[in-house]
């Protein structure tokens, strides 16, 4: 038998344990306002089911977070007038897969700043972005 892990943060977020700003929730999944991010507006897209392996996501789970994170990123999009939304898929520092998406301005960014930041955002500005994002989405 498989031990059950320990709850991840994000299984935390998921169940109201820890305050977030979501800008999206359905039945499988969350999608977050990265509160540590590299670039304004960094979302997560975090699929219920807690797994630290993407490849181990069930497939309707798999497929399903690779769609929001689409429909997010075209938010997203709209939102900061992008060159367009990046996507990374994570999983090792939080053992819980994500997908990172960055709303990009520029087609040459500096990315190992993006990737590196640890600013924290003010929550005044989370839930002012998390007010356009879903006005968009809606």
């Amino acid at each position: 038998m498989t031990p059950v892990p320990e709850a991840s943060i994000f299984t935390r977020i998921i169940n109201r344990e820890i305050p977030s700003h979501i800008v999206y929730e359905d039945g499988a999944c969350i999608v977050i306002l990265d509160k540590f991010p590299g670039i304004s507006g960094q979302s997560l897209v975090i699929p219920k089911q807690q797994s630290a392996y993407i490849f181990d996501l069930e497939d309707n789970i798999y497929e399903h977070i690779l769609m929001v994170s689409k429909k997010i990123a075209r938010a997203l999009d709209t939102v900061f007038m992008t060159e367009r939304t990046c996507l990374v898929i994570e999983g090792f520092e939080v053992p819980h897969v994500h997908i990172k998406l960055y709303p990009m301005l520029s087609t040459t960014p500096n990315l190992s700043h993006i990737l590196a930041s640890t600013a924290e955002a003010s929550d005044a500005e989370l839930q002012l972005l998390e007010e356009k994002i879903k006005t968009v989405l809606q």
